[in-house]
């Protein structure tokens, strides 16, 4: 199993960057990888995605857990991909927001032969992710003011 989490800080009210983070329709702001989403039905999404020069066909479930500023998700195609992201109030206009993503399936069962590889690559993804993340919430905070 490869697990991953990271937290950052950024300058806008935790009320308002759950607000951003839990529309789906936001999603490829923060994740370029997505090339397309939508809810198809009440807590699950469908969507393209294009990683390594190809595209792929992704759904799974996506729930906001609006009283706990919570949100997890967990792929209907990659076996054992899930993740979680929290929103804690860090200071009046500042919040902490946590990512925390887990991977097993496949490798798990038959070793690969660089088994490090992807879970560098899902590191290395969750790195540039959360550094989007905060470049978004922050220019829509700087847009809104």
């Amino acid at each position: 199993m490869s697990e991953h989490e990271k937290s950052i800080t950024v300058g806008v009210p935790a009320a308002s960057a759950f607000r951003y983070l839990s529309s789906v329709s936001n999603l490829p702001s923060f994740f370029p990888q997505i090339r397309a989403i939508r809810e198809d039905e009440p807590d699950h999404i469908v969507g393209t995605a294009q990683m390594g020069g190809r595209e792929y066909e992704m759904s799974g479930f996506f729930r906001a857990d609006d009283a706990n500023r919570r949100l997890d998700w967990e792929s209907d195609g990659t076996p054992g991909y899930r993740g979680w992201l929290s929103i804690a109030e860090a200071g009046t206009d500042t919040s902490l927001i946590t990512v925390h993503l887990a991977m097993d399936g496949a490798a798990a069962e038959v070793p690969p032969p660089n088994p490090g590889l992807a879970s560098e690559h899902m590191s290395r993804d969750l790195e540039r992710a959360m550094r989007k993340l905060q470049e978004v919430l922050e220019q829509q905070a700087r847009a809104n003011r």
